[in-house]
């Protein structure tokens, strides 16, 4: 014994085993497993079943010789023999639906910018806080203000300040937590384990006062959190205001004794469906998933998906319940897990704005258009163009109106609209070349004088009125005389004035904003190599592009619009419109090109060169652009984009193809529009098989390998070998905005049922739900059948519906593109073999009667033992007495007839 009892020492020594962890069972199987090892008998006192465990613990623990490694000039040979004798057998084939190759190797949608010594980002002298809570909660509740209490407030500071103490990886940030309670102190258990600032308070209204205290000290001019409403900041607020009652907002805000903050669903519904609704006097508040999803196109936005997408990283995803036994445990290791788990999280909140740089191109953009930080990404374009239009027009002693909501409704009708023809739906084996004028509508209010301030009325009054908007205009008596050889008259009828007389405001500030982005686009050109000063550029000229296009929606906006004036905005239409037409007939005009406008959409057009080379297209795409654009009056360009070939034109503003953009891209790009491959309301199963079947088509040009594809990726998900996530939809849930009367659509239906169990897990507005199709009885509604990912994890009575999947969300879309070809896709599925799967269906003793009436096969009650076929006297279980009383005999015997049956299987297979 005193030899047992030292080895147990000596493997308590050397962490094999915590010692903490020594239960009598552990000590037993450990003496156990010493005794075998020394050659005692203990078949006497030991069930066969433990001593079978034993043994496989002992060869698993006790050390062996490894074989005699081969020769220096042998390791080749002996791995190319171990490899040439697998099947090539590709792993995505046996368990997942084969899709196009991917960009990178992970599936990243978005790539981390590299750092360039070319960008230079002027310190913006912001600091940002972000803070995270753990609360133990209820059970699967989630942490309900009114009932759990703030245990512990992980924050994070990122300054720019040189002199700032930095503990974290992120440059510049110091991340700390406080906590509250005098039972099971975290710092005394885990203070060598982490590297954070801990500081403890003795009370929950200590622990906010705490908080307070350093909002205060480090002052920060942004404060941000993933969800900032139903936790972080939002959670401190309402947890401060229900349970102690005091506005937590005023001791947060910078001017505490002259304004008030507010927060809350009700104070401010459009901030809560939009941004945020916590307004702290003096600080800016970031509600990143919301912010994210303005910035990333992904179909959930979780902050597991976008840390996955942006940073590059997996990170685990733990329940309220775990984190909640975890730190109510006491272990060490517990508590580190969880200290450990929100300190990342508060520190990838400040990645996550930093790596998207949110806040330095915002602050650009607030300096460029002369408005605040916030105002930025809460206003419309409306405010933007008038804080521009605003600078120009005060030199020139020009004001702005302010009509009411009235006498906008009041104006007249919008009468033009932009040219969109209907295209000729076909496969395009030749090139099809895409021209797109450039900054139409700005252009043409650029080239034909359009603005406010040069408007001179209609030539002819109709029913002897003329308006401007939605005021009455007069014109002077003999002025139409006197500007005879200076006036431009619009398609619609509308006089304005020629540039020689006045150049209109909006032509001044539209040439600088064109001129801008032109000076921008030109430095892009410069070093093509540096993808960071590339990102940045574009970036830039991508905002100055808005602003140029959103212009015109400022004399249109006919609803909500500031100085709205639909003459004005009639006479850029049309302008655009027969600027359009005037290039369709050119082309068609000129016999050597041979060219056939296919397709046009407001301001781009699609031409196709039947039985033309690419290099072709090349120089016939170029002549067209430079012939259109010499015909047509100064800024207005039209701009040879791209070629496609191969391509399908499906439908107005859905189309697909393979892209070139320069003369010696070898590779093409798949580009789509419109179509599901870049939709978000379908199941990413829809978009990979999709996206590879065209591809298949345009480089094969065979419906013969589209069809064996297709057949391949059905009969995996006819069998299950498919992963879950590749089915599920995720659409945008908005509570408050459905009809009474109408039936809910899915994700709000799974919503609902949730908050009936938690009234505080109700989803934000527009966030993402996730759910898929299970199987179900005959007749049964689709709405009935959508289930959340996790309940068809949990239950294995529960299956996906390939059926549906296959019928109703493959072959729709995929029917839609080869019927233009010829090909019927839904009879490929009809005429392929079809597996029908075993379902599994478990015994009551897991499950309740209940539960069990989910499949026909649980109205069968089994009439003999499933493990020696006897007849059984009770039903309910499907396991006999005798059997029940020799478990590890009867659950051997089950697993012997598993390995045969699965034996079998692979040798059919």
């Amino acid at each position: 014994m005193p030899f047992i009892v030292m080895w147990l020492i000596f493997l308590t020594d050397l962490e094999i085993m915590p010692a903490e962890s020594f239960g009598w069972g552990e000590i037993v199987f450990i003496i156990c497993l010493i005794l075998i090892h020394q050659g005692v008998h203990l078949q006497c006192w030991v069930s066969k079943v433990q001593l079978y465990k034993i043994e496989m613990t002992r060869k698993k623990l006790i050390s062996t010789y490894a074989n005699i490694p081969p020769a220096k000039n042998k390791p080749h040979a002996t791995e190319a023999k171990r490899f040439k004798l697998k099947p090539e057998v590709k792993l995505n084939e046996l368990s997942q639906i084969e899709g196009p190759t991917q960009k990178n190797g992970c599936g990243f949608k978005y790539s981390q910018k590299e750092k360039s010594a070319n960008v230079e980002h002027p310190a913006q002298y912001m600091s940002i806080m972000s803070i995270e809570l753990h609360v133990n909660t209820r059970s699967t509740l989630v942490p309900n203000p009114e009932e759990d209490e703030i245990s512990c407030i992980f924050w994070c500071i990122r300054s720019e300040d040189e002199d700032f103490d930095v503990n974290s990886h992120i440059s510049g940030a110091h991340v700390g937590m406080v906590f509250q309670g005098e039972v099971d102190r975290p710092d005394l258990k885990i203070s060598k384990a982490i590297k954070i600032d801990v500081e403890h308070e003795a009370t929950e209204l200590d622990l906010i006062n705490r908080l307070v205290d350093i909002v205060r000290w480090y002052d920060p001019d942004i404060i941000t959190g993933y969800e900032v409403h139903n936790s972080s900041w939002g959670y401190v607020i309402e947890r401060a205001r229900k349970k102690y009652d005091f506005n937590i907002c005023d001791e947060l805000s910078r001017v505490k004794s002259q304004a008030h903050g507010k927060f809350g669903k009700d104070a401010d519904r459009w901030g809560f469906n939009h941004t945020s609704s916590i307004r702290i006097t003096g600080r800016h508040t970031i509600n990143i998933w919301r912010a994210m999803r303005n910035e990333l196109n992904l179909l959930q936005y979780s902050m597991e998906n976008v840390v996955f997408h942006l940073l590059h990283r997996r990170i685990p995803h733990y329940s309220f319940r775990d984190l909640t036994e975890w730190y109510q445990s006491g272990k060490p290791r517990d508590l580190v897990k969880v200290v450990n788990y929100f300190a990342s999280r508060v520190q990838m909140n400040i990645e996550i704005l930093e790596t998207n740089e949110l806040i330095p191109r915002t602050s650009e953009e607030a300096r460029l258009l002369g408005i605040d930080f916030y105002s930025v990404y809460s206003r419309g374009s409306q405010f933007k163009v008038e804080s521009l239009m605003f600078r120009i027009a005060k030199p020139e002693n020009f004001v702005l109106v302010s009509p009411s909501r009235k006498q906008v409704g009041q104006q007249n009708a919008l009468e033009c609209l932009p040219l969109v023809m209907e295209p000729l739906s076909d496969f395009y084996t030749s090139p099809l070349i895409v021209l797109d004028f450039q900054s139409l509508y700005p252009s043409i209010m650029i080239a034909y004088n359009y603005c406010y301030s040069t408007f001179l009325g209609r030539a002819q009054q109709w029913r002897a009125r003329d308006k401007m908007g939605f005021m009455d205009y007069k014109r002077q008596p003999g002025l139409l005389e006197l500007l005879e050889d200076k006036i431009n008259i619009a398609p619609n009828g509308m006089i304005y004035v020629k540039a020689e007389v006045r150049k209109s405001l909006l032509a001044k500030m539209l040439a600088e904003i064109l001129e801008t982005r032109v000076m921008v686009k030109t430095g892009m050109k410069m070093d093509k190599d540096d993808k960071a000063l590339q990102h940045l550029l574009n970036n830039r000229q991508l905002a100055l592009k808005l602003i140029a296009n959103v212009t015109y929606g400022y004399t249109s906006a006919s609803f909500s619009g500031r100085m709205p004036c639909s003459e004005i905005a009639d006479s850029i239409v049309q302008s655009g419109r027969e600027t359009l037409e005037k290039a369709i007939a050119f082309i068609h005009s000129v016999e050597r090109w041979g060219a056939e406008v296919v397709y046009g959409d407001t301001d781009s057009l699609f031409v196709y060169l039947r039985g033309r080379t690419r290099d072709e297209a090349f120089n016939i795409g170029e002549e067209i652009a430079k012939a259109v654009t010499e015909i047509n009056p100064h800024p207005v360009k039209l701009k040879f984009e791209k070629v496609y070939h191969p391509c399908v034109l499906l439908a107005k503003k859905r189309y697909v193809g393979f892209k070139y953009e320069h003369r010696d891209q070898k590779e093409p790009h798949f580009d789509a529009k419109g179509i599901e491959t870049v939709r978000r309301d379908g199941t990413p199963a829809e978009q990979k098989i999709e996206e590879k079947a065209l591809k298949i088509l345009f480089r094969t040009a065979d419906l013969s390998q589209v069809k064996n594809y297709f057949q391949k990726q059905c009969n995996k998900i006819l069998q299950g070998m498919v992963s879950i996530q590749d089915f599920c939809f995720a659409r945008e849930v908005r509570l408050g905005t459905y009809s009474e009367r109408g039936q809910l659509p899915p994700g709000a239906l799974i919503s609902t049922k949730k908050m009936l169990e938690d009234p505080r897990s109700e989803p934000q507005y527009g966030e993402r739900i996730p759910y898929v199709v299970v199987t179900g009885a005959p007749g049964s509604r689709l709405v009935d059948r959508c289930v959340p990912p996790e309940a068809l994890l949990y239950d294995p009575q529960l299956e996906l519906d390939a059926e549906y999947y296959i019928t109703k969300n493959l072959i729709p879309p995929l029917e839609r593109i080869f019927n233009l070809v010829g090909a019927n896709v839904r009879q490929w599925y009809e005429e392929m073999p079809k597996i029908q799967r075993i379902r599994r269906v478990e015994g009551s003793a897991a499950f309740t009667r209940k539960d069990l009436k989910k499949t026909l096969e649980s109205y069968m009650n089994s009439s003999t033992c499933i493990v020696c076929r006897a007849k059984l006297q009770d039903t309910s279980t499907p396991v006999c007495p005798e059997c029940m009383q020799q478990p590890h005999i009867s659950l051997l015997g089950l697993v012997r007839r598993q390995r045969q049956a699965e034996k079998r299987d692979q040798a059919l297979g």
